[in-house]
């Protein structure tokens, strides 16, 4: 029986084989052939692996050692075996005081004072933007979005000059990926509310959201931002909630919810019987309430101890995920916990801890994209 090469079978066939394969064997194809590289950069292509990516979504870890290279590690955060299959891993040079948006469809926006960089952490490849023009001791807030129906993302800049309190400059960077069609420089973009944003921000369903101070009024508010229209909203709080710099927006089962990291200093163990209690605010997306969420979880002192854990969000199954945002030394450990069967599990994340203190950022629903390939 004649063997049949791969460049002969039909472009279809060919297309569902390369669809399976791991990203890092794309990179390789692309390098190797022509005729792989221009199927695999189609739309149609990036498209059907992202399909496929969706369905196996990962838990990305950003670690943070004094001195050295910058660790990008991630792994399945839903399939079997949890926490452990699926390992990416590589090394990048990045200053520990850059700024990096949650991941948008396989892309992190990074951030290091005036410079900003899209980077595909599965591919290696990066695509550095124009600089911001500001002047120096200015403070630059980045948020990084994607509109699904013109196919874009975004990068959101506000400039504040002083205190924050006076003029600021709002611009945007457009950048059509599969097209390679990008801006050519930033674009100043008009506000209608004047604020100070505080939190980082959460891009969900087309919209960007994060924390801010109304200038005007120095109330707290969440403020939307129409990646498609570029138009802002104020979005109002209850009154008993102060937000700062310690607060984030997080996914909370589909739903905008805000989560004081302070409260978790120390542990959240407060009952003697040794449960975990922490409260959310969470926006009813419907009639724009927000309504104020205690979530208490059984014998979480048994199972954690007194390391401290931040909650970062839900997962697809609906269980809550926290993990720790420092480590010394030993196992970096993720949690899990399922609040209608009140399962908690502790994972150890293999390759995270070093022998120094450093820094983990952990992002939720990261996944596998061919983009700026």
């Amino acid at each position: 029986m004649e063997e049949t090469s791969y460049e002969a079978l039909p472009d279809d066939l060919q297309t569902e084989i390369l669809s399976r394969l791991p990203l890092k064997s794309l990179v390789q194809c692309i390098c190797v052939s022509k005729k792989l590289a221009s199927l695999i950069r189609t739309k149609a292509f990036r498209d059907l692996y992202l399909r496929r990516s969706l369905t196996r979504p990962r838990l990305l870890f950003i670690n943070f050692p004094f001195g050295r290279d910058v660790l990008i590690h991630s792994v399945y955060q839903e399939k079997e075996p949890l926490c452990s299959s699926g390992h990416q891993r590589i090394l990048i040079s990045l200053d520990p005081r850059c700024e990096i948006s949650q991941p948008i469809l396989g892309l992190i926006c990074i951030q290091e004072n005036t410079k900003v960089v899209i980077f595909n952490p599965g591919t290696k490849k990066s695509v550095a933007l124009p600089e911001i023009q500001a002047h120096k001791n200015v403070v630059v807030a980045r948020f990084f979005g994607y509109d699904e129906s013109t196919d874009v993302f975004k990068v959101l800049c506000i400039i504040q000059f002083g205190d924050g309190k006076r003029s600021k400059d709002y611009q945007v960077f457009t950048m059509k990926v599969e097209s390679g069609e990008e801006s050519n420089s930033w674009r100043v973009i008009t506000c209608k509310h004047d604020h100070s944003p505080v939190t980082e921000g959460l891009c969900k369903g087309g919209f960007l959201y994060y924390g801010a101070d109304e200038s005007n009024t120095d109330k707290d508010v969440v403020v939307s931002f129409n990646v498609s229209s570029e138009e802002f909203s104020v979005i109002e709080l209850p009154e008993e909630v102060k937000i700062d710099h310690r607060w984030r927006l997080v996914n909370y089962n589909g739903e905008v919810a805000l989560v004081d990291d302070s409260e978790f200093d120390f542990g959240i163990v407060k009952e003697p019987n040794g449960n975990g209690v922490f409260e959310l605010w969470v926006r009813n997306e419907t009639d724009g309430t927000w309504w104020r969420n205690c979530i208490e979880i059984p014998h979480w002192k048994q199972h954690v101890g007194n390391m401290e854990f931040f909650f970062k969000g839900t997962i697809g199954t609906g269980e809550l995920v926290f993990a720790q945002d420092s480590v010394i030394e030993g196992s970096f450990y993720v949690v899990y916990y399922d609040t209608v069967t009140q399962n908690l599990r502790r994972f150890t994340i293999e390759g995270e801890a070093r022998d120094q203190l450093h820094d983990v950022r952990t992002f939720l629903d990261h996944v596998d994209s061919t983009w700026l390939m």
